[in-house]
């Protein structure tokens, strides 16, 4: 039979080799590897010493053949300690990036602008006119180098010379009232419109002037006559056409004979003379 002694040192080879073996234990505890990835999402082993890959994919509860794909081994292949073993790759969640609240302006103010009224304008026209009506037909050019003065009764407003081309070129009156324009007169020109006008301009007036006039001999006024009303012809006249003639045959009218006309010569030339007998008959007998 064992002795006292044997089984007190029986019990103390049993304590030692558990206190060996709880050393081990926290060892593999710190190879298990932490569910935190690295910034790309990947989750690694570090290989300890003794390790396996069968017992590496035990540890970490990885399939074996998904141990092997991650790390691009076999089973043929060797590990080292410290070596880094990918088992497992999460991929991150999208998450939304908060969105900051841009500061808006408050929408401007509404200006109430007042509309401006029309302006008042007096607009001025040199033409030929080559008919000398005074007033500017169709066809009747625009005449150029005429100058134009505006003024009032204070200053002169605006002065103009025509190109011919752009009239009516037209002023602006800045304070409505009485005006007068004149114009120049080239030599030779006679004006058929009066050179020195006067003009009444209220606000918000467009006033239009003409002056015409023409150069060398004096043109022919001619005037169309206005048609005078016809009168319906009787119905019994005559119809005179192409190739036709017409006959007019003198009928006799009742009247006094040619023997009756002489007797009445006869009676009139006696009652003349009477009447001198008695005038002078008269005269003779006065005092």
């Amino acid at each position: 039979m064992m002795g006292r002694q044997g089984k007190i040192g029986i019990w103390v080879v049993a304590l030692i080799w558990l206190g060996l073996l709880a050393q081990g234990l926290p060892a593999r505890a710190q190879a298990v590897p932490t569910a935190t990835p690295d910034a790309d999402g990947v989750i690694y082993y570090v290989v300890q010493p003794g390790d396996t890959l069968s017992a590496i994919a035990a540890y970490t509860g990885v399939p074996i053949e998904t141990l092997l794909a991650l790390n691009n081994l076999s089973n043929s292949d060797f590990i080292v300690a410290g070596d880094r073993l990918i088992v497992g790759i999460i991929t991150p969640e999208a998450t939304e990036a908060p969105l900051t609240p841009t500061a808006t302006r408050p929408p401007p103010t509404p200006i109430n602008t007042a509309v401006p009224p029309p302006p008042t304008l007096l607009c001025l026209t040199a033409f030929t006119d080559a008919n000398g009506n005074g007033q500017q037909d169709p066809g009747e050019p625009l005449q150029a180098a005429v100058a134009f003065t505006v003024f009032d009764s204070t200053a002169v407003v605006a002065n103009y010379v025509t190109d011919g081309l752009s009239e009516p070129h037209c002023v602006e009156i800045q304070t409505p009232g009485e005006y007068q324009v004149t114009r120049s007169v080239a030599p030779g020109e006679t004006l058929t419109t009066s050179g020195n006008r006067t003009v009444i301009i209220n606000p918000q007036d467009i006033v239009q002037l003409q002056f015409g006039g023409f150069i060398g001999a004096a043109p022919s006024v001619t005037s169309t006559p206005s048609p005078r009303p016809t009168e319906p012809l009787p119905q019994d006249l005559p119809v005179v056409g192409s190739g036709s003639s017409v006959e007019t045959t003198a009928q006799d009218e009742p009247g006094v004979s040619q023997a009756g006309l002489i007797w009445l010569g006869v009676v009139i030339i006696v009652g003349l003379l009477l009447t001198a007998l008695v005038v002078a008959i008269l005269y003779l007998r006065r005092p």
